[in-house]
Order: C-alpha cells, then sequence, then structure tokens
C-alpha cells in the first residue's frame, strides 16, 4: 500500500517560501546594519562639526577653566546651545589627565562624569562610543582639543531621533524585502510548476497508467515536455529495452519450456531404456528356470495322455503341473510389473517391502543360486516418501551390477539403516552403529561430506548393497555415476544404470556414493528421506 504524502506543489511552495523568506530577513538585517551604520557615520560626523565649534567658544565661557576654578555658567551655555542643537545632552570638560573638571550633569564635577556604561562597537569612527544613559536611551560620545596643554571638551548627544529614523527605514526595507520575496515566490512557482511540475506530473501519470496496465507504449510515446526532455527520452529508451528484454524473456521462457519438456520426454526415455536392459538381462537369466518347470509340466502332460496311470499318481501329478505353472506365472507377472512404466506417484513405503520385491526378481536368476545373500535391516525402519517404482529400479540395477561383479561362492549384502541429521549439524545413526562396521570398512557406511546432504532436522534411511567381487579401479571409480561409462564387456552394459539411478535418487531428494577397494570389494549407498513422525 503507497502511504500519502505532501504532494510535489505544496513541497515546492513551501520550499520557496521558506527559501525567500530566510534571504528576505537576512537581506533586511544586512540592510538594517548598513543603514544604521551609515547614519551613525552620518550624525557622527556633523556633530563632530558642532563639537569643534562649541570648544572655540568654550573659553569665553568659562575664563578660569584653565586654573581649575569652578564654571558656574556652562550648565546654562549647554541648555541655551540645546535650543539650537536638541540632540545635545551634556558637555564635559577633561583635563590633560583625561579626567573630569567640569560638567553639565549633575552630579559630575572633579570626581567623574555621572551617566551610563559606554562602549566602542565596531563600525564607528575613531573617538567615538555609544553610552547607555538609561530607560533604554542611548548616545554618541567623543571629544575634541580645546584651548592648550592638552585639555578637552567631551560632547554626549543624544541618539533618539536617529534610532528612531533607522527603525522606520527598517521596517519599510522589510516591507519591501517581503513583498519582494513573495512576487518571487509566485514567479519562481509559476515558472516550476510549468517547467518541473506539469511535466512531472505528466510523467507519473504516464508510469502509473503503463505499471497498471503492463503496456510500455504509454511511456514510451509519451509527449513529456522540452523541461525534462532528457528525462523523458531516457525514460522512452528504457522502456524500448525493457519491451525487448521483455520478448527476449518470453521467448527464452518458451524456449525453455520446450527444452524441459524434450529433456524430460529424454529423461523418461533413458530410464525406460534401462529399465527394458535390465528386463533383459533378468529375462536371460531366467530362460533356465523358467525353462525347467515347462520341461516337467510338458513330461508330465505327455505321461497322462500316453500311459495308463492309476488315479492317485495322476492327481499327483496333476498337482506338480499347477505348483510348477503357478511358479512360472509368478515369475513372470513379477517381470512384466516391474517393466511397466511407473505411474510417478510418491507416497509412503516400507523400506522392507520395497528391498523385498527387488530380490525378488533376482532369486529366479541361475547365478543367484550360487552366492549368499544376506539382507540385514534395522529394526522399526521408518517409512519413506519415494516413488515405489524408481526406488525399485534403483534397487534392482545396483544388485544386477552386484552380481554382475559376483563370482560363484560370492557374497551380496543388502542393508538399511537410519541416520538423522540433528540440527546443531551433527550426524548419527538412530539407534547406534549398525553392528555390520565392525565387520571392515567394506561394510561401514561412510556417509559423504560427512552427511552434510542429509534434511536438516530430519531422518534417512540409507540402502546399501555391498559385495565382495573383483571392486573397481581407482581411476574408473570417480566416472562410474557418468553416462555411458562401463567397464563391463561390449554387449553387456549400456553405461547408464548408475547415472540414472543417481539422477532417480536426486530426484527422491537423496544422494548415492560409491565405494571400492580392488581384491576386497564394492559398495553402493544411498539415502532418501524418511516420513517425519506427526507432530514435526
Amino acid at each position: 500500500m503507497v502511504r500519502a504524502g505532501i504532494g510535489l506543489k505544496p513541497l515546492l511552495a513551501l520550499h520557496l517560501a521558506v527559501l525567500l523568506g530566510l534571504g528576505a530577513l537576512l537581506m533586511s538585517l544586512a540592510a538594517n546594519r548598513l543603514l544604521r551604520y551609515g547614519m551613525l557615520v552620518e550624525f557622527a560626523n556633523s556633530r563632530r562639526g558642532v563639537l569643534l565649534e562649541l570648544g572655540e567658544r568654550l573659553p569665553a565661557v568659562c575664563p578660569g577653566l584653565l586654573a581649575r576654578q569652578p564654571c558656574p555658567g556652562l550648565a546654562a551655555w549647554t541648555r541655551a546651545r540645546t535650543r539650537l542643537h536638541p540632540d545635545l545632552h551634556a558637555l564635559t570638560v577633561l583635563d590633560p589627565a583625561g579626567r573630569p573638571a567640569v560638567s553639565s550633569e549633575p552630579g559630575a564635577g572633579w570626581d567623574g562624569l555621572a551617566g551610563g556604561s559606554a562602549s566602542s562597537p565596531p563600525g564607528l569612527p575613531a573617538g567615538w562610543e555609544i553610552v547607555e544613559l538609561g530607560r533604554q536611551a542611548r548616545g554618541l560620545r567623543t571629544d575634541v582639543p580645546v584651548g592648550g596643554g592638552g585639555w578637552r571638551l567631551q560632547g554626549t548627544f543624544l541618539l533618539a531621533d536617529t534610532d528612531r529614523a533607522a527603525r522606520r527605514a527598517t521596517a519599510s526595507i522589510a516591507l519591501y524585502a517581503f513583498l519582494v520575496a513573495g512576487g518571487l515566490v509566485l514567479l519562481g512557482f509559476g515558472l516550476l510548476w510549468r517547467l518541473v511540475v506539469r511535466p512531472l506530473d505528466r510523467l507519473l501519470r504516464v508510469a502509473e497508467r503503463a505499471s497498471e496496465e503492463g503496456d510500455l507504449a504509454w511511456l514510451r510515446d509519451a509527449d513529456l515536455g522540452n523541461e525534462v526532455g532528457r528525462l523523458g527520452l531516457s525514460l522512452g529508451r528504457m522502456a524500448r529495452r525493457i519491451e525487448a528484454d521483455r520478448d527476449r524473456l518470453r521467448a527464452q521462457i518458451a524456449e525453455l519450456e520446450r527444452l524441459n519438456a524434450h529433456l524430460h520426454q529424454t529423461q523418461q526415455g533413458l530410464v525406460r531404456t534401462e529399465k527394458l536392459a535390465s528386463v533383459g538381462r533378468l529375462a536371460a537369466g531366467l530362460a533356465h528356470e523358467v525353462g525347467n518347470p515347462i520341461a516337467a509340466v510338458l513330461g508330465y502332460v505327455s505321461m497322462l495322455r500316453t500311459e495308463r496311470i492309476p488315479p492317485e499318481e495322476a492327481a499327483d501329478m496333476l498337482r506338480r503341473v499347477e505348483r510348477e505353472v503357478e511358479r512360472v506365472d509368478r515369475i513372470i507377472r513379477d517381470l512384466l510389473a516391474y517393466s511397466r512404466p511407473g505411474r510417478g506417484s510418491v507416497a509412503p513405503h516400507a523400506p522392507a517391502a520395497l528391498v523385498d520385491d527387488a530380490l525378488g526378481l533376482l532369486r529366479p536368476q541361475k547365478k543367484w543360486k550360487s552366492i549368499t545373500c544376506a539382507v540385514e535391516l534395522s529394526a522399526d525402519l521408518p517409512a519413506v516418501q519415494v516413488d515405489a517404482d524408481l526406488l525399485r529400479q534403483v534397487l534392482v540395477n545396483l544388485l544386477l551390477n552386484a552380481l554382475d561383479a559376483l563370482p560363484e561362492g560370492g557374497h551380496l549384502w543388502v542393508r538399511a539403516a537410519v541416520a538423522e541429521a540433528e540440527p546443531a549439524g551433527e550426524t548419527r545413526w538412530v539407534g547406534g552403529e549398525p553392528a555390520s562396521f565392525g565387520l571392515g570398512e567394506l561394510h561401514a557406511i561412510q556417509l559423504p561430506r560427512g552427511g552434510a546432504g542429509l534434511p536438516a532436522g530430519r531422518r534417512a534411511v540409507v540402502f546399501s548393497v555391498t559385495d565382495d567381487g573383483a571392486g573397481i579401479a581407482p581411476q574408473d571409480l570417480p566416472h562410474v555415476f557418468d553416462p555411458f561409462f562401463t567397464t563391463k564387456e561390449p554387449g553387456r552394459g549400456t553405461g547408464l544404470g548408475l547415472a540414472i539411478c543417481q539422477s532417480a535418487v536426486a530426484s527422491l531428494g537423496g544422494e548415492i556414493w560409491a565405494w571400492s577397494r580392488p581384491g576386497l570389494g564394492t559398495q553402493v549407498a544411498f539415502f532418501v528421506p524418511a516420513v517425519a513422525p506427526p507432530g514435526l
């Protein structure tokens, strides 16, 4: 959901108002300082002339001043001067040491000048200082030489009229500045509205329409104006590239879907081919096993047809014929069920039943009777979530390979145990390590990468098919899962068995690996995820 915010127009107006308002304020402050400085300078220059004129007349007013005699007429003379100069506040005569000798201010005399504090802010002409006279009254004070011997006449002039004039001028300047700022705000907002806001607003509407309808032609062909022309051209080029990339992406997706379907068909064909190859190998081994019962059945039928046999013996022969026919039927049915294409449905299945089905297909083999097979399944094996036909094919392929590698009198072991990957990353065997691990390295199952491929926090059933045949050469072991790689004689293998086993186990969410040592034997193992117990 898009949160509501301040629009661009109010933001621009506020920004311009604040910016120009601050500019007007700074301009008025600067103008005020300059105006006050100019008025003070002009006032100081004019009053210095007045003070020089008064200094020339002072000896006539106070003839005994240089002898440090009192001058009672100084106050009256000062008052008389204020009629001509209303801003004259006080006159003080300073001796050569700079001390007040006589003053027109009440309470001032030889002991010092009564009055407020003085300061000399920057900008004043040399010799002038500002005097605070109380009640927010200010004065400007300076002194000029009078007579001889270092005597000086100090005058204090009121700044009330000057301050009032400065305030009036400052108010006028501030009003003018803010009026100008307001005009500039309106003018600037109008220009920004025309050059920026309106084109961007149009661009936003076009972009929203393009995003809602998915048609980039609105954005590509939009007339965005000259003000944001570069932005419009860039967005137009971007829209065209996006359209071209989208068309290419659609074409690539369609091609990938086609290739994926073709790859799936090819993969299913390879699985079917390998299954048929294993069916052929199974059928070749079953020829002798099926031939013997059929020969016996033919013999019994011939005897029953040509010879006079007592009813009891005839019934026994018929029972034997029925038993042999049922045996052949069971073998053929198992073979047909295995060769039939799988439904590809994943569901929980018992590992023991899957192993027994796979062994049932190999037990009728002639060579099976010349070897020893041990089936070791851990107690309470959990169900596995697999495609039963696919897992059965993996087991049959591994058992056929082991059977091909074994000489007469060889040994074959089919095992299944449960491993678990704990959340901390450690791997453990549920119920402890199988007892077969103590039989040597051929029988100890080493999970690849320390069990890193096991589902985290889940259990998995590990199947292994082990034989004590000739083994696989070290240089051939890394390639046993490569397609079309085989160490068998020509005509005895396609080189796809283990490759398809690897693909099948991976599709079931598991992993397959092989261990072998020449002269000792071979172990091929794989794991598939177990069904999670209730509550997980």
